[in-house]
């Protein structure tokens, strides 16, 4: 997978929320790294970087799961505008008040 293909969402354009979410990344692992060499020992990373990363990565799955239905909602409008659905009958018929009786 490319690079800008991972920064494009479904209609082409560029996300900023993606490209927010790897620069953020990036950053840390970079940082992270560095800290860690320098003392010979494997870093904890902060609980607020921590946070960021998931607020970041849980924005940009809300923005995703809101946009498809949306799409879809407008995409079944069109494609029923004009088009009247048949009224289902029920498995149930009336009496409408008559008794059959057989004999």
């Amino acid at each position: 997978m490319k690079i800008l293909e991972f920064l494009q969402e479904d209609n082409g354009g560029f996300s900023a929320g993606r490209l927010a979410f790897l620069l953020w990344i990036a950053g840390v692992l970079v940082v992270w790294l560095i800290t860690s060499i320098k003392s010979s020992s494997l870093q904890a990373i902060p609980d607020s970087v921590a946070t960021v990363i998931g607020i970041l990565m849980t924005g940009k799955v809300v923005q995703k799961f809101g946009e498809k239905p949306l799409e879809s909602a407008e995409g079944k409008s069109a494609e029923n505008a004009g088009k009247q659905q048949p009224k289902k009958q029920g498995a149930k018929s009336s009496n409408n008040g008559e008794e059959h009786a057989s004999e």
